[in-house]
């Protein structure tokens, strides 16, 4: 780690939770991105980029973007910060667990297969697991699997919802 001059330190030390700041993207790594605010360089994690999966930031800033962030920690022993992008807009948890309940029908299209199923987006930033016992072919084929592509919308039927851990369960009605 490079050793930050007296100007520097100080400018962390008045750093606090919760504020925000405009800083521009100065660099990536495969857990996150590196933003400058003022004086000082942050972590902006990809867990906070946005709601929802990110694979690597490359996919949704690009170098030189200036952006705004809200602070979430100040390590000030170790002048280290870290930054949120999705805290400053509302998590979509929050209208779609008012909104919806087992039982309920919605569609979703299928963004990837693992073998125990499809990872399938409601909203931006809501996923469900459609697992593989769940499809019809399920009993019928070894391949059932196969007959899911991504990008394919479907209807389906809220099996489970939990709301603490934001975790939706889906199959077939």
């Amino acid at each position: 780690m490079s050793k930050l001059t007296d100007a520097q330190k100080r400018y962390i030390e008045k750093l606090q939770p919760g504020q925000r700041a405009t800083g521009v993207v100065k660099s990536f790594q495969d857990f996150g991105a590196f933003v400058s605010i003022g004086l000082i360089s942050g972590l902006l994690r990809n867990k906070n980029i946005r709601w929802g999966r990110v694979e690597h930031p490359e996919h949704h800033l690009r170098l030189g973007q200036k952006i705004e962030v809200i602070i979430l920690e100040v390590d000030k022993q170790n002048h280290r910060v870290s930054f949120g992008l999705k805290q400053l807009h509302e998590d979509p948890w929050e209208k779609f667990s008012l909104r919806h309940n087992s039982g309920d029908i919605i569609s979703g299209t299928v963004l990837f297969k693992k073998p125990f199923g499809l990872i399938i987006q409601i909203v931006s930033g809501i996923e469900a697991l459609l697992h593989v016992s769940e499809l019809p072919e399920y009993n019928q084929s070894p391949n059932a699997l196969d007959h899911y592509h991504v990008d394919e919308t479907y209807e389906l039927k809220i099996l489970e919802l939990d709301k603490e851990s934001k975790k939706l369960k889906v199959g077939f009605s």
